[in-house]
């Protein structure tokens, strides 16, 4: 797949970034102006009687566009539901919001082209896509991320991936495919546990013991995905101090039996950015002595790279 086409189905990974002035903050605005602009031109009647009863409670009162507030609520529903359409009943059901005012804000995005109608219900639409594909096209990391991989000399043949660490999750950017591609639960777009990935635990490493604790506070054991998975807190926190110690991370079939996956984090550029890491994955089988190494000289390459544009080396021949 192109970066072209990668870019226009990886809007979700971008809006969902958190952190005063992190990229993910900066796309959510601007996500939220242009709903603003659709809105108030396709729907200026948007506040009914129940509306105004619930204004000045909860997470409206706290809202400068309460309506903004609640489009981009009804969005995240639909962003989770994999393509499935949900009607405003169950819209309503979820959210715990009027039925008639999810009636009227999936009105005016299905106007806006921000959601499509289905039978009765609502999925995501087009323009959503085009406006993902839109900011990361201003996202310098994520196309130069595309442009190195490729030059990799040995890592360009493996899946290399991308990902932010958002709280205890880890949200993937960006991927390229090499001519071993292998089948993945982690599209772009999606979250997957920080604690059973290579990305999510060189992330974690990153932080601070402070930030660490904070984050993992009241939780003793873990989902396990497979059975090679950290079960529990302790065991996370031993494998993050290997990490620390040797450079990398390593999810040996901790998220899919048969699969191994090396990380590896990405300097911010800015002071106060969510930790990035890259990784490549593949077959354990062919995770041999000899191809390690080479592997991991690859994704430090591309770390040094992302983190530092102007470190860019030559292309290999």
């Amino acid at each position: 797949m192109e970066p072209g086409s990668q870019k226009s189905i990886c809007w979700t990974a971008a809006i969902l970034l958190s952190g005063p002035g992190s990229s993910g903050a900066k796309a959510s605005q601007r996500f939220g102006s242009e709903v603003v602009t659709h809105m108030a031109s396709a729907r200026p009647d948007l506040e009914t009687e129940d509306d105004r009863q619930l204004r000045g409670s909860g997470a409206d009162a706290e809202s400068l566009a309460p309506a903004v507030t609640r489009a981009a609520l009804v969005l995240d529903v639909l962003m989770q539901t994999a393509g499935e359409p949900v009607g405003p009943s169950e819209l309503a059901r979820r959210l715990g919001l009027p039925k008639s005012s999810i009636a009227n804000i999936c009105g005016a995005l299905a106007e806006a082209g921000f959601v499509r109608r289905v039978g009765t219900g609502f999925a995501l639409g087009r323009r959503l896509a085009e406006l993902g594909g839109a900011y990361l096209a201003t996202v310098d990391q994520v196309q130069e991320f595309y442009e190195v991989s490729r030059q990799l000399p040995t890592g360009s043949d493996e899946t290399i991936q991308l990902a932010v660490l958002d709280g205890l999750e880890v949200v993937y950017l960006a991927r390229h495919d090499g001519r071993q591609p292998v089948r993945l639960t982690s599209g772009i777009g999606r979250r997957l546990p920080a604690f059973s990935t290579a990305v999510g635990k060189v992330a974690l490493a990153s932080l601070d013991d402070a930030d660490l604790d904070r984050r993992l506070a009241g939780l003793t054991t873990l989902p396990r995905p497979t059975r090679k998975a950290h079960g529990n807190v302790d065991e996370l926190l031993a494998d993050i101090a290997e990490v620390r110690r040797r450079g990398y991370a390593m999810d040996d079939e901790e998220t899919m039996e048969g699969v191994v996956c090396y990380g590896v984090l990405v300097p911010s550029r800015q002071p106060g950015e969510a930790p990035c890491a890259a990784s490549v994955t593949l077959l354990k089988v062919r995770a041999t002595a000899e191809r390690v190494p080479a592997l991991l000289a690859d994704l430090n390459r591309l770390a040094t790279e992302l983190s530092n544009p102007l470190r860019r080396s030559s292309p290999s021949p």
